[in-house]
């Protein structure tokens, strides 16, 4: 209401315009404020030529020749060389009315102070309208951030959530052996459950999933006891389990550096072969590929866990054994069967005196000790774990007399060099450092304290003492551990 309104006021003004300039009484339109609309400059020009010719003499005659009571008509006006400015003032009016800035302007010619509050009126809405629409603008694009936020938050909290449901799956090839037995009666639910819960496998879902992909024609998993080991992929733990016999195959398990007898017994105990058998073939090691000098298989069965068929004989249990030493061998950059046996022997030692953070240490002693022109040792070893395998004892106590006696040929406080075969079966840890010894100037190592396998070096004999004297005092303590 209030544009047309406003409207309105523009034709009645422009209407009296019209009038007062055909009746030829134009001086008392006020003049136009700034800013001036597009063609007023001619307009009012237009108007101060009219008033010129108003003040001439009545008799004088136009240019023309008409009389001067017809300067003042509509056509006469728009002929004359005012026309122009006349002309541009409609197209003013005319663009005013279809423009935003139109009130301001009508407002401006028209001298209306109403007009003028309208046109303020106009400008103030305009601005209040662009500020609400950056307003609005900001908080759509908070909105939008917020939104994007919380939709990222949700998808890491839902695959957090669904990963703890659905945990991956353990890469392999797994760690410490686990025997697993299943009972009669016993569905894949429960035995995946169990699996899980011995953190065979990471999920029993996984499992499950596992045993169905399974290419065996039956699906079913048999009673009995089975060999696996921790944090397996589900699919090789369902490869062993899925339509698999246990009692099919046997077990042997060897602890690193167990000595021949006793590796014997326990490929004996586990596999249901002749102890006496086992025995006979480990004192034929050339029947299993290695080098004339090696007397028997002492050294070479190699520790770790086995599983055999049933049909197994001896000569497959041991052949599978001293097949692992060799890879061990290889795997340390040895390919030479005499070096191997060397490394062997070291390794032995090393696994008998030293923890596995001070292995490769021990072995740079060890090999100092063997120079024969050293001055500390002399080329002896010394070193007891040889001495009590010689005496086919585990204590590591021996007399005065047991220590100067040179019939024991694994003596090596009176035998130069190292023993004739290693002391036990070494495990890959110490075959590697044997291989690779540290280089320092080391003779002398004894453990302090046995319980903690805290181990001192020196690289004099009055030092080793000092550290053996220290050795002495903690077993006083520990009268029971030593």
């Amino acid at each position: 209401m209030r544009e047309e309104a406003r409207h309105e006021r523009q034709r009645e003004t422009h209407r009296a315009l019209y009038e007062r300039f055909a009746a030829g009484t134009g001086l008392p339109i006020e003049q136009p404020s700034e800013p001036e609309l597009t063609g007023t400059g001619d307009y009012c020009q237009s108007l101060a030529a009219a008033e010129d010719s108003w003040q001439e003499p009545a008799d004088q005659e136009a240019p023309d020749g008409e009389g001067t009571d017809t300067r003042f008509l509509p056509a006469q006006a728009a002929a004359a060389s005012d026309a122009p400015a006349f002309a541009g003032h409609e197209d003013a009016a005319q663009h005013y009315s279809h423009e935003p800035e139109a009130a301001q302007q009508a407002a401006v010619l028209s001298g209306d102070p109403h007009d003028d509050q309208v046109a303020q009126a106009a400008a103030g809405k305009a601005q209040r309208r662009k500020r609400t629409k950056r307003k609005r603008n900001l908080v759509m694009l908070a909105t939008v951030l917020i939104f994007a936020l919380v939709v990222t938050g949700s998808v890491y909290f839902v695959k957090s959530v669904l990963k703890q449901f659905n945990p991956d799956d353990y890469p392999g090839p797994g760690g410490a052996a686990v025997e697993f037995t299943v009972e009669d009666g016993w569905g894949l639910k429960i035995i995946s459950r169990k699996l899980e819960e011995l953190d065979v496998v990471s999920s029993d879902g996984l499992f499950t999933d596992a045993v169905a992909d399974s290419e065996a024609q039956s699906k079913l998993i048999h009673p009995g006891t089975y060999l696996l080991k921790k944090q397996m992929p589900a699919a090789d733990a369902a490869d062993i389990l899925v339509n698999q016999r246990p009692d099919k195959v046997f077990y042997i398990g060897l602890k690193a550096n167990m000595r021949l007898d006793a590796a014997i017994k326990e490929i004996a105990k586990g596999s249901g072969l002749a102890e006496k058998d086992l025995q006979e073939l480990a004192k034929k090691p050339q029947q299993f590929g290695l080098p004339a000098s090696v007397p028997s298989l002492e050294g070479w069965l190699h520790p770790g866990e086995y599983r055999f068929p049933l049909n197994a004989d001896a000569e497959e249990v041991l052949g599978e054994l001293v097949k692992a030493t060799k890879a061990s061998l290889e795997q340390a950059g040895i390919t030479d069967l005499e070096e191997g046996y060397r490394t062997l022997k070291v390794a032995s030692i090393l696994q008998a005196e030293a923890r596995t953070p001070d292995y490769a240490t021990v072995a740079g002693a060890i090999e100092n000790r063997l120079d024969p022109g050293n001055r500390e040792t002399h080329g002896l070893l010394q070193v007891d774990s040889s001495v009590i395998y010689g005496l086919d004892r585990y204590s590591l106590q021996f007399s005065a007399q047991e220590k100067q006696d040179a019939s024991n040929k694994y003596n090596t406080y009176v035998h130069t060099g190292l023993p004739p075969t290693p002391l036990g079966s070494p495990a890959n840890s110490a075959i590697e450092a044997a291989a690779h010894p540290e280089s320092n100037g080391y003779y002398y190592w004894v453990t302090v304290n046995i319980e903690t396998g805290e181990t001192k070096f020196a690289s004099t004999y009055a030092e080793h003492r000092q550290n053996q004297a220290e050795f002495r005092a903690w077993c006083n303590q520990n009268p029971g551990v030593c």
